[in-house]
This record gives structure tokens, sequence and C-alpha cells, in this order.
């Protein structure tokens, strides 16, 4: 099971997150978000049943989770989310201003409940944007700007689904968002927390040359409240975190 790219980005002085999952075969599609302070700012949903009904493998779909949480990256990056921020009063109307040519680059985004129809997901093909521009396209100028710089992506995959009493494989892939680079040397911990005790560390390691590492973990049996796994990475280039309910 693939569960997801999470991502932290530095914009204005302020830490964004930026969290792209696999919704699993059933719904087929993958989903973006980016929020701070558990507050949604934008969202983007892409469909991947015509990569199914092609044939392609698990590595079709990783890509193309790859490419939209990149995507996701570069809009906060070109100031998408600047106005939202401006109106909560997290950043100043001059940074908005400084700012204003480039977030004018990339057309809005905006959350929406629904699923939009499916989108063709051959290489090559457009995704929508701004002036008719390709994912491809975006994903480029973004690549090729100066001003960015290398975040800390993290994947987790699980063996199966997480159960309270039950025990856990965890697997890590660790890579700079630019470059696609393993980051080795990423400290990863496993901690759980919940309504009725205290918060424990689970599991810890840290990722191998590859920017691989695997956790094996046994989930306390909590027979009541409510309580979540929370991974945190930290890295030379930057830190990421997953939170999952358990």
């Amino acid at each position: 099971m693939i569960t997801g790219y999470n991502t932290d980005v530095s914009h204005h002085g302020l830490v964004l997150h930026v969290q792209t999952e696999d919704k699993g075969i059933d719904v087929a599609s993958i989903e973006s978000l980016v929020y701070m302070g558990g507050q949604i700012l934008g969202k983007r949903r892409t469909s991947y049943r015509e990569v199914l009904s092609a044939g392609e493998s698990k590595a079709a779909i990783v890509d193309l989770m790859d490419r939209q949480h990149r995507l996701m990256i570069a809009e906060i990056r070109n100031g998408h989310y600047d106005e939202e921020l401006a109106e909560q009063g997290l950043i100043s109307p001059e940074m908005i201003s400084a700012a204003g040519a480039a977030a004018d680059a990339m057309a809005p985004v905006p959350i929406v409940e629904d699923e939009p129809a499916p989108v063709t997901l051959a290489a090559g093909d457009p995704e929508p944007g701004a002036a008719g521009q390709s994912l491809d396209e975006i994903i480029l100028e973004y690549l090729n700007s100066e001003a960015e710089q290398e975040h800390l992506v993290l994947m987790m995959e699980v063996n199966q689904e997480f159960a309270l009493g039950e025990a856990a494989e965890l697997y890590f892939r660790t890579k700079a968002s630019v470059s696609g680079e393993p980051v080795p040397g990423t400290q990863i911990s496993v901690r759980m927390i919940s309504t009725v005790a205290e918060p424990a560390t689970l599991a810890y390691g840290e990722t191998d040359a590859k920017g691989e590492l695997r956790l094996d973990l046994e989930v306390p049996d909590l027979r009541r409240g409510s309580s979540a796994l929370i991974v945190t990475a930290s890295s030379h280039i930057g830190t990421a975190e997953i939170k999952h309910l358990l």
C-alpha cells in the first residue's frame, strides 16, 4: 500500500505542509493537500483509473504522485496561497506585491469536494494550468527556478492497514524535492499519541545510503479514546511529517 509523500515547505517565514496520498484502488485517485496549522489551503485530486485500465505497474502511480507533489510545492513557492495567508494576517500585503509576478504564473487550484473528471495520465498529456501549460512544463519551470531550494520528501509504505494491538512493518523512502536524489542519514521516528495515554516512541532509525529505512513496530492496544501515529523525519535539507489516525 502506498500512503504518500509529505514535505514541509518554508515560505515567507512560515512552514506550509504538502501531503500527497494514494486514496486506494477503489477510489483510484491521487490527492494532494496544502495546509498550515491544520487548515487546508489547497487541494488537488487526479484520477488514475486509466493507468489501471492500461495495466500499468505501481511505478506509474508513484510517478504520478511524485509529479503532483512537486507541482503543489511549486505553487507554494510561486505565491499561489499568499492572498489567503495575508487575509489571515500571517504575511503582509507588501510580500504579495513583491511576489506578484510569480503568483500570477499559475492558475488558482480551488478546494473542491467532488472529484473532477478523470485526466489522461500518459507522459506529456496536459494538466489544467496557466496559459495552457502542461503539468510537465510547470514542473520543469519550477525545477529550473534559481530561487528554488531542496526540500525533504518523505514517502511511507505499510505492509497492511494499521490496527491497534498488532505488529506493522513500515518502509520509508526519502529524497530531495528538486534533484530527486536519495537523502541518507535522515532520522525517522514513529510516535503514538492518544487521548488516554502519554506519547510514546514506537520505532526510530536512520535511512541508509539509498535513502531507505524499514521499521518494525507494535501498535499498542488502546481500547478507548482516540489515537494517531506521528512520523517525523529530519535531514540536512529539512523536515517532513506524516499523521495517521488509528
